[in-house]
């Protein structure tokens, strides 16, 4: 479910995006300035809005559930990031302009600074990638413990706030860790499942810094 929901509201706001004229900054007589300002950076500003006011409601999977089950997890995106991940495509019309203007100016200085900052894209994605993998291993086939949170930044709910937390693995060997909240909104003094590879404890992850959610098999 929450995939297919993510694919669709990444077709909406990319249309929407083209639409307002994000291809083009001066299709309309502001120029440069709609350009920034509605199609890219307004557009996302306001699917974040709305990304914030859903996960308000969206279920927390270690209440809703009551139970994570047995390795080998079912591993699915979760509502949080199903919301959150389409609102930044709006934005990224902006480097993608930009780096294509660079690279069609035919200045080999432009051209060469639009290939670094390409490469560097690229690297960011691929270590995404890898995160993500680490992700699905730990939580389709991690052990499970409860941690307490101990500390966390402020008492709002910003999805961006670090937390520390600690835990003990089944074998009573004692684990600190610290992560960003995705959206959970978790307080001090709560508890929260932790997926842990039990031949290395410290390769460890909290189910609220995930932007994926692991649930029984089946």
């Amino acid at each position: 479910m929450q995939l297919p929901f993510f694919i669709l509201l990444s077709i909406l706001y990319v249309g929407l995006s083209v639409g307002l004229g994000a291809l083009s900054p001066w299709k309309y007589d502001l120029g440069i300035i709609y350009w920034f300002l509605v199609p890219t950076v307004g557009l996302t500003c306001g699917a974040m809005a709305v990304a914030q006011l859903v996960q308000r409601f969206a279920p927390v999977p270690w209440i809703a559930e009551r139970s994570l089950g047995f390795a080998p997890r079912r591993v699915h995106l979760s509502w949080r990031a199903a919301v959150r991940g389409p609102a930044i495509l709006p934005v990224l019309f902006f480097p993608w302009y930009l780096v294509s203007l660079m690279w069609t100016s035919g200045d080999r200085g432009a051209r060469s600074a639009a290939a670094v900052i390409v490469a560097l894209a690229l690297g960011a994605v691929a270590l995404s990638i890898r995160k993500l993998r680490r992700e699905v291993r730990l939580l389709r086939d991690g052990a499970v413990a409860m941690a307490l949170i101990e500390h966390r930044t402020s008492t709002g709910e910003d999805p961006w706030e670090a937390i520390r937390y600690s835990f003990v693995t089944a074998n009573g060997a004692a684990v600190s860790g610290g992560a960003y909240d995705r959206g959970y909104g978790v307080s001090e003094g709560s508890i929260v499942p932790v997926f842990y590879d039990p031949k290395r404890p410290k390769d460890h992850i909290a189910a609220c810094a995930c932007w994926l959610e692991a649930g029984r098999s089946g």
